[in-house]
């Protein structure tokens, strides 16, 4: 068999160290040498001592102290029932280049040809280095650990830590009673166990102390059983777990019982109608139709009489049709209190303590949700918050509160169009409005309140400007002047005439900025 350099392995030489292994307890060492073309067995070394002490027999069987050489060393301890074996490599410093790199080359094949595995490497390069002390140093050097960094130090140590853990864990009678559980995969098929459903149901339910509900995967089959069903403050939730096994936690927070809800007022009556103003009657009022004129004291004629009551007649009838019929109001519905608040706000919480077995985890993991929708489909829990958590200092009063949902406390105080519509009954077209809101509407612009409504007058209340002199009844010569009359005070308003020449006529002004 030859080496990369060249060098050959001789089957005598296989052969000779092939028996070293069969009678390992009578050979110390084989020493190989190269000469010519090949690997030569030069000698065979007994043991005189331990393989400590013999390591210094190996320089004097050398033929030159600057011949370089291989060593198949024998050690003491077994492997197997079999002696182990160390190769040393022997290359003093001051042999010769060719030497040097023939051993140095050769190596690799001389090894694949012994067939051995070696369990230390050594190498050489002066006579004192084949010394028992030198060889101390080197299994010294090869036992010590290895140079690590603070990062790797720090990992060491946290494998060394879970390699303790899981050999006390192993010797934990609970824990290898527990290990007999059955494994529930991801096909969510569990059955609730006896007390379950009704315990769920209980915690589902608004509790003034708290309720807690600790469930866990039974040991035979792949049901869940239950563990604790009681009262119990947030202070004291911590102390109802378990210590060493996950578990599945159902606790209704405290919540206060809800506010008695305000019963309205009934709907105050409707007032009798007034007689108003209506814009369906047009907004006429009734008047006298006379082109006499108006004096202070009334006229005592008979004509005048006659009109006087004509326009009694006239305004009835105008009232009677501007006033509908007071319509009566609808009664109020029954007013009923809503039920009391019956829900409690639940906080799922999946307990996986640290020093629990893998195998735990992976089981509890896999089983969470199907937990929580058999806890919706069968007793109505409806959960609110969820904490997984493998510390017991996250499960304060003040963790729980921050793991809800905040509650909305102001929206009853708010005004609603609903509610505001329902306080006060419909007002009809034409109805007078209060003078005073005790509270401010809202609609304004930008949001701000309105102002409050002033009241309302009706047509009959609002005074009507004094008229002129009537235009007394004449014949038709007179209307004619008096219509030329007015028609010229008319265009006489608007300004002086312009161009209206000898004739006396009326133009229109011309417009301005034209010449």
């Amino acid at each position: 068999m030859s080496a990369p350099s060249g060098i050959k392995v001789p089957p005598a030489l296989t052969a000779a160290f092939a028996s070293a292994q069969a009678d390992a307890a009578d050979v110390r060492a084989l020493v190989f040498v190269i000469e010519g073309e090949a690997f030569t067995h030069l000698t065979t070394l007994k043991p005189s001592g331990s393989y400590k002490d013999d390591i210094s027999l190996l320089a004097p069987a050398l033929p030159s102290p600057k011949m370089p050489a291989s060593f198949a060393y024998r050690l003491d301890t077994k492997e197997g029932g079999r002696y182990e074996w160390m190769m040393v490599t022997f290359v003093p410093d001051d042999a010769g280049i060719r030497a040097k790199m023939l051993q140095a080359s050769s190596r690799a094949g001389l090894l694949k040809a012994l067939g051995a595995n070696f369990k230390h490497d050594w190498y050489a390069t002066n006579v004192n280095d084949l010394t028992p002390a030198a060889l101390a140093a080197h299994l010294s050097h090869m036992s010590a650990p290895p140079p690590l960094t603070a990062s790797e130090a720090a990992l060491a140590e946290v494998k060394a830590a879970e390699a303790d853990e899981a050999r006390r864990a192993a010797l934990d009678a609970d824990l290898i009673a527990a290990r007999k559980q059955a494994v529930v995969g991801l096909t969510g098929k569990t059955s609730l166990g006896a007390g379950v459903q009704a315990a769920l149901e209980q915690a589902a339910k608004r509790s003034d102390d708290g309720w807690v509900v600790v469930l866990q995967i039974a040991q035979a089959g792949s049901g869940i059983e239950l563990v604790t069903s009681s009262a119990c403050e947030p202070a004291q939730l911590a102390f109802k777990l378990p210590e060493k096994q996950p578990a599945y936690v159902f606790y209704s927070f405290p919540t206060p019982p809800p506010p008695a809800p305000a019963v309205p007022a009934p709907a105050p009556a409707v007032a009798a109608d007034r007689n108003t103003f209506h814009a369906s009657e047009g907004g006429a009022r009734p008047a006298p139709v006379s082109w006499a004129p108006k004096t202070d004291e009334p006229a005592s004629t008979e004509g005048d009489a006659d009109g006087a009551a004509g326009a009694k007649d006239a305004e009835a009838e105008a009232g009677e049709r501007a006033s509908p019929k007071a319509e009566e109001p609808a009664p109020a519905p029954p007013t009923s209190a809503p039920a009391p608040e019956t829900k409690g706000r639940v906080v799922f919480i999946y307990w996986c303590p640290a020093g629990s077995p893998v195998k735990f985890r992976m089981v509890y993991s896999t089983t969470v949700r199907s937990i929580q929708q058999d806890a919706r489909d069968k007793a109505g829990v409806e959960i609110a918050a969820k904490i997984e958590t493998s510390d017991l200092s996250d499960l304060t009063d003040a963790q729980l509160k921050a793991a809800l949902p905040l509650r909305p406390t102001h929206a009853a105080s708010l005004p609603t169009p609903s509610s505001a519509a329902s306080s006060a009954s419909p007002a009809r077209f034409g109805a007078p409005a209060p003078s005073f809101s005790p509270t401010p509407a809202f609609g304004g612009a930008f949001g701000r309140p309105m102002p409050a409504k002033l009241p309302v007058r009706s047509a009959t209340q609002i005074p009507l400007p004094a008229s002129g002199p009537a235009t007394p009844v004449g014949g038709a010569a007179d209307e004619d002047d008096d219509s030329k009359e007015r028609i010229k005070s008319a265009f006489d308003a608007f300004g002086p005439r312009v161009g209206a020449g000898a004739s006396g006529g009326f133009a229109r002004p011309r417009p301005a900025g034209r010449r």
